[in-house]
């Protein structure tokens, strides 16, 4: 009678606040993170999000109480380090994770697979970064930043080595492997002049990851990122970022 879903890498809950209103009324949410001061602000972030869907939040014991005419939501929030445990709570009808992926070993995306297997649960895990960055206009150094961006996102991030832009591949394997029917669609980013703060956070990431990943190249570097914010202040950039989305059902 209640959905029980556990969502890995929570942050402040976007998933629960895109996905509870498409999913059944009885709902048992489990938010795991990290991060204590994400976990933190949920309350903060759910409250006005509950008032435009109708809902009245309140403090229960140990979990935030979220009711409405049709709909009760049970959230409760834990901090859990998720590279020694990928899924927290074997109960789970259904595990979300969104921007989680790329961070993620080989071996730790396996290990979630037949976790997920032995619960019997579906999986919805969004926003896989997959390598690719196109922009517009184009200059001669985008391939060479991409290359190194690639290559940084590689590297460890504590869950062991990171599949990076092989994340969505390898969790396709994993959850074939493991029995489950899987399906598959595109979820790029597309940034235009309408996003020029997003993509001046996300130019500066990219010159950052490629500097660390190639230090000798810095100057380089620095001029490809002092050309792309001129394109950004005359409202001529624009990108776009490779995701992919993913749904894996038991069989």
């Amino acid at each position: 009678e209640t959905l029980r879903i556990v969502d890995l890498g929570c942050g402040t809950g976007s998933n629960l606040r895109h996905l509870a209103p498409r999913l059944p009324a009885r709902q048992s949410w489990h938010l795991a993170d990290a991060d204590a001061a994400l976990l933190n602000a949920v309350p903060e972030r759910l409250r006005p999000w509950a008032e435009t869907h109708g809902l009245r939040m309140e403090q229960g014991q140990g979990a935030l109480i979220l009711t409405g005419e049709t709909h009760r939501l049970m959230v409760e929030r834990r901090t859990v380090d998720l590279a020694r445990d990928p899924l927290p709570r074997g109960d789970a009808d259904l595990v979300t994770a969104s921007a989680l992926l790329d961070l993620v070993s080989r071996d730790w995306l396996a290990a979630l697979a037949a976790r997920c297997a032995e619960a019997g649960a579906a999986a919805l895990l969004t926003l896989s970064y997959d390598g690719r960055i196109a922009w517009e206009p184009g200059l001669p150094e985008d391939e060479t930043i991409r290359t190194l961006v690639n290559r940084h996102q590689q590297g460890d991030k504590s869950f062991g080595p990171a599949l990076g832009p092989d994340a969505h591949a390898a969790a396709l394997a994993a959850f074939r492997a493991a029995g489950f029917t899987v399906s598959e669609a595109a979820s790029d980013w597309r940034l235009d002049a309408g996003q020029a703060a997003l993509q001046q956070h996300l130019h500066a990431g990219w010159a950052a990851a490629a500097a660390e990943t190639d230090p000798a190249r810095l100057e380089q570097i620095h001029g490809w990122l002092a050309q792309r914010m001129d394109l950004l202040e005359t409202g001529q950039n624009r990108v776009s970022v490779g995701h992919m989305d993913l749904l894996a059902l038991p069989a």
